[in-house]
């Protein structure tokens, strides 16, 4: 889980960028793979750079078999 001040336009390929690792549609981390993301439990076409990380998002990116995503998150009150 990761907190963006309200306001920024912040996506997922800056944060990598800001953690210094590496994430490419064939890369995430250290793993070399073709790389699926799913937002809010839908897949997501195109680079996975390019997902906005908006309130409440829920991310995630999978390389390798299918891991079916959680069907929702229980966000603390306030967040």
């Amino acid at each position: 889980m990761i907190e963006v001040a309200e306001g920024a336009r912040l996506t997922l390929g800056r944060l990598f960028e800001l953690w210094g690792t590496p994430l490419r549609p064939g890369r995430l981390l250290s793993f070399r793979g073709r790389v699926l993301a799913f937002v809010g439990g839908r897949p997501w076409r195109g680079d996975p750079r390019a997902i906005p990380l908006s309130r409440h998002a829920q991310i995630v990116l999978e390389i390798g078999g299918f891991v079916p995503p959680h069907a929702r998150y229980g966000f603390a009150k306030g967040l």
